[in-house]
């Protein structure tokens, strides 16, 4: 193989390499507004409503300040246990925390429900949740797996 031939192979390679791998990260910077409309797609929220930076400190104690960006839908009845929250932490250091936030909102939910609320507590017993990146997911619900996999899918 001459030089010619084999430099413009290289350079080929190498260019097509860059554009697939410049193609692989353009998912880290998904709108959480995409990724709901992804989810909302392929499985229905109509049994929660979607809350406000009042609501996200309420239910978790977060301040939205404090977040790139989240979305959260709570149960629409107070009997029920769905939830949904998507959050884009500005960093990864918040990932830990939230998670604990998570798990004692989980906790708390439980406590409420022990005792009376079999399938609330076997619903908040299978909850989902996702890190990927800078996003965190959490869901609560019959269908909790298959929002986890469209947020998967979306990302």
């Amino acid at each position: 193989m001459n030089k010619k031939l084999k430099r413009s192979l290289i350079s080929s390679i190498f260019i097509f390499s860059m554009i697939f791998m410049s193609g692989c990260g353009n998912s880290q910077d998904k709108n959480l507004g995409d990724i709901e409309k992804d989810i909302s797609s392929k499985v229905s929220l109509d049994k929660m409503e979607k809350g406000t930076s009042k609501t996200l400190k309420r239910y978790y104690g977060l301040n939205s300040n404090e977040l790139e960006d989240f979305i959260l839908y709570t149960p629409k009845s107070t009997m029920d246990v769905d939830e949904m929250l998507m959050v884009k932490v500005k960093d990864e250091g918040q990932i830990q925390s939230i998670e604990d936030v998570i798990d004692s909102r989980v906790n708390k939910q439980l406590e409420s429900f022990s005792g009376y609320g079999p399938k609330q507590c076997e619903l908040l017993d299978n909850y989902e949740i996702k890190v990927k990146g800078k996003y965190i997911f959490f869901a609560v619900s019959e269908k909790a797996q298959e929002m986890k996999d469209a947020f998967k899918e979306s990302r």
